[in-house]
């Protein structure tokens, strides 16, 4: 299928079904937040325009096209437990033909590649909750029972969620009385990799807040979802083409500025460009927004506030080292656990067949190293070398590396420490809405608060407007 970047100027001059009159409506920003607002806001009747600023949808989580391959700026995971995120994944894509290739599922897992210290296996079971998780820590490997026994029991206690643990509590502090060869094994991978923070410095309420979802519910809810494809055609890409076809219009490499609110009409600048609408929709990262505010908009009172505290937020990177290697490697899972020496998770990317793939390369393997760490120091190349070596040295035989690239998303997330202010609503002004993971009230720099977030604004502003009329 084309890719929506290489569509735009079609897309935009299609001819579509006319949305209800009079209900026009912008979103800023074509991330996950923005594309999942616009596309709630299309299916209420708006006519929407989105504005993007990059040349591909995706934000934070897009695709890279390199040397002809379809990458990502960082490999993503979600879990069954984001429901939000995997409903408009699904109803974007219906009964299209490449609906259930999207993405694979996988029990809740933790798989080593090769032999390391420290190295837990285990995986839940295909049985009803909370069976599942009981069964996969009793047979958890690389944990002995006493381990196992207090990790059941912090789980428990997580299952209740993050409303009674101190608020300035980091995971840490809060597990501290696990013992460390629990702690190192499991409980500090899930954390680095749902909160893109490092544990002595992460948020116990919003990490117990995951755990709660992922393990308080149906079997399904612990999933591992990994992509099958990426991530821009994941959801992004789908969900504007029906904005579209619903009568919006998609503007890529177009900056926009909220310049103006008033009488129930938003002024938006784009260039030399002036438009007015009913409703808009901000869903840029919290570091962008001075870029997207005018300077009358900028001093509204509860704008000066979102300003105010998202100056004060901190960012984590995540790095993916691609290794394409000269022959398949034979993997026990599509995920596998790494030793954090550089590498943390291993994946298995698939090779499209219609795509071009550089020279000698038969499989290709994403590793990824989140939060900060002593591997920013290294340049890209030494970087690559690092991880190679690390594979190998777990792994012997290991098949030879024919190309590689490192992909570094510096401000990936937000970085998720204990206290952190979230904004206290999605409105700013009379039809004027902000949306992103960061403004989800419980949850971290996820997929799932992204798209959280998206639904929350557009129902927000459709709500607004229903109001006016």
């Amino acid at each position: 299928m084309d890719r929506v970047e290489d569509l735009a100027p079609a897309l935009s001059a299609r001819a579509a079904p006319a949305p209800a009159p009079g209900r026009r409506a912008a979103v800023i920003g074509a991330g996950w937040a923005g594309c999942t607002a616009a596309l709630e806001l299309a299916r209420q009747g708006f006519a929407v325009t989105v504005f993007e600023a990059a040349r591909v949808p995706g934000g934070r989580a897009r695709r890279v096209v390199v040397d002809g391959m379809a990458l990502d700026n960082g490999q993503h995971l979600l879990v069954g437990a984001y429901h939000e995120c995997l409903r408009l994944i699904d109803s974007c894509r219906g009964s299209a033909p490449d609906a259930a290739a999207a993405y694979a599922r996988l029990p809740l897992t933790l798989a080593p590649w090769g032999r390391f210290a420290g190295a837990v296996r285990l995986a839940a079971w295909r049985v009803p909750a909370p069976l599942h998780l009981a069964a996969a820590l009793a047979t958890a490997r690389g944990l002995p029972l006493g381990s196992r026994a207090a990790l059941a029991a912090s789980f428990l206690r997580a299952r209740r969620g993050g409303g009674s643990i101190p608020e300035r509590a980091s995971v840490a502090e809060w597990f501290r009385g696990l013992p460390r060869d629990a702690f190192a094994g499991v409980v500090a991978p899930l954390c680095v990799a749902a909160l893109n923070t490092l544990p002595e410095e992460a948020s116990a309420r919003v990490f117990a807040n995951v755990l709660a979802r992922t393990l308080a519910g149906s079997r399904a809810d612990s999933d591992f979802v990994i992509p099958a494809t990426d991530l821009t055609a994941l959801l992004p890409e789908p969900a504007l083409r029906e904005v579209v076809a619903r009568g919006g219009t998609l503007r890529l490499g177009v900056s926009a500025r909220v310049v103006a609110t008033a009488a129930g009409r938003v002024a938006v600048a784009a260039g030399a460009e002036a438009f007015a609408f009913d409703g808009v929709v901000i869903a840029v990262a919290p570091h962008q927004l001075d870029g997207t505010l005018g300077p009358d908009v900028a001093a509204l009172g509860p704008c000066r506030s979102l300003q105010s505290i998202v100056a004060g937020y901190a960012y984590e990177p995540i790095s993916t080292v691609y290794l394409g290697c000269d022959r398949p490697v034979p993997l026990a899972a599509p995920m596998l656990r790494l030793d954090d020496r550089p590498g943390q998770w291993l994946f298995a990317r698939r090779l499209d067949p219609a795509s071009a793939t550089p020279a000698n390369v038969a499989a290709l393997l994403a590793i990824v190293i989140s939060a900060h760490g002593s591997h920013e120091r290294l340049a890209q190349d030494e970087l690559a070398r690092a991880v190679e070596a690390q594979l190998r040295r777990l792994a012997p035989g290991f098949p030879a590396v024919a190309w590689s690239r490192v992909i570094t998303e510096r401000r990936a997330t937000f970085a998720c420490v204990p206290a952190l202010p979230r904004p206290a609503s999605a409105a700013l002004a009379p039809g004027l809405h902000v949306a992103g993971d960061y403004t989800d009230p419980e949850l971290p720099a996820t997929l799932e608060a992204a798209v959280r977030s998206g639904c929350a604004a557009a129902r927000s502003l459709a709500g607004q407007c229903r109001e006016r009329d």
